[in-house]
């Protein structure tokens, strides 16, 4: 079998896995770009996207064929895979660890260093063991229950397996455990990245081990190297959906279309300081400019009616929402919503006997970040906020 032409069908799922791991990774380069290197979270998902397509891309048969004879050496791609899986364990790991961490910096980067530290030596252990071991009739999809029991490479077989399964398992519990935690596509890409994860260590970790270790005791199970490969590309491409979600989800474009709630709600705000800009024709390319002018016009509106906010009603909203069992993130988020609904309304109602003077506003007093817009657009649709802005209403009601 192993003299033949490799078989081009039964690599399909792996390239085409491998392709769309890699377009994602594209589709996402021109925004890396424009980061320039400052979106750490944009960084690390496209490396870690470019290197499960490199993991893809070498395990086709039709790869490991080429890179056996290409480079004379019988079976190098199967550390050469190894090595490229181990490496995306624990950058995978890392990714998480800082990614979940990112309000506490200094536990997740002492746990990322050891991470590279342990994985870095394991992909340079798998290279020695390959060279002080012997394997020299070319397996390409049986070779880790072909060499079960050879020295060297029976301990390379083990090491990469354990650091795989160490890395699954890890990866899944951190994804399962904070899913719990968050909301929306957040949550989705976590909840799909902790079933990719689980994919990997029972359909691949698990499989492959109990065909080793059938290859121990003199059991020829080759279905269970079978079942293994045939869950690598559909766990990976998930994988990797799991990973881009919360990138989709944050980004320009949906953030433009999540702040339309409160730019509706502050529009009835008159005097808000600073021109009005200019409305952008639906034609023009550049979402990041039409997100910047709503974030900046909805700025302005909750300064013009700072004068007319009543903190009372920002703490009473904040302390309902505790009691509604709203975490602190969604009750900061609701009190601040709830603060602008009744100044708006404040403002509105007496506005319409004259307009407020216009004050001057600091350039950095108008900068709020876009995430806590979001945040506050969101809760415009608690019921606390609802029943705040009812309530005003109608105690301004003449």
């Amino acid at each position: 079998m192993n003299g033949d032409s490799p078989p081009l069908d039964g690599d399909l799922p792996f390239y085409v896995s491998s392709g769309l791991m890699l377009l994602a990774c594209l589709l996402k380069l021109p925004a890396l770009v424009r980061a320039r290197g400052r979106d750490w979270l944009l960084s690390s998902i496209c490396a870690l996207l470019f290197l499960g397509a490199g993991v893809l891309f070498t395990t086709a048969q039709t790869t490991i064929a080429l890179v056996n004879r290409g480079t004379g050496v019988p079976n190098i791609a199967a550390p050469i895979v190894y090595m490229l899986l181990v490496a995306f364990s624990g950058a995978s790991i890392v990714l998480v660890l800082n990614w979940r961490g990112e309000t506490e910096t200094a536990q997740p980067r002492r746990l990322s260093r050891v991470t590279l530290a342990a994985y870095g030596a394991t992909v340079l252990l798998i290279a020695v063991l390959f060279s002080l071991g012997d394997a020299p009739v070319e397996q390409r999809t049986r070779f880790d229950l072909y060499y079960a029991t050879t020295p060297f490479i029976r301990e390379m077989v083990l090491l990469y397996l354990t650091a795989h399964a160490v890395a699954s398992l890890t990866v899944g519990h951190l994804c399962r455990r904070w899913s719990g935690e968050v909301h929306g596509m957040l949550r989705t890409g976590l909840r799909v990245l902790a079933t990719a994860y689980l994919m990997h260590f029972v359909g691949y970790d698990l499989m492959t081990a109990a065909a080793v270790v059938g290859g121990w005791t003199g059991h020829t199970w080759d279905t269970l190297i079978v079942i293994a490969r045939t869950t690598i590309a559909p766990s990976a491409v998930l994988g990797a959906a799991g990973f881009v979600l919360p990138l989709i989800g944050g980004s320009t474009t949906v953030r433009y279309w999540q702040l339309a709630p409160l730019a509706r709600t502050v529009r009835p705000v008159r005097g808000a300081p600073g021109p009005t800009p200019l409305p952008l024709p639906w034609w023009k390319p550049s979402v990041h400019l039409r997100l910047t002018r709503r974030q900046t016009y909805i700025s302005d509106r909750i300064l013009a009616c700072r004068d007319h906010s009543d903190p009372r009603i920002r703490d009473e909203a904040h302390r309902l929402a505790l009691a509604r069992n709203a975490t602190g993130e969604e009750a900061a988020a609701i009190a601040e919503a709830a603060l602008i609904v009744a100044a708006v309304e404040v403002h509105y109602a007496r506005g319409s006997h004259g307009t407020p003077p216009r004050r001057r506003v600091n350039a950095d007093e108008r900068t709020v970040s876009s995430s806590d817009l979001v945040h506050i657009s969101r809760a415009l649709r608690s019921r606390i906020v609802k029943d705040v802005r009812t309530r005003t209403r109608n105690h301004r009601r003449p």
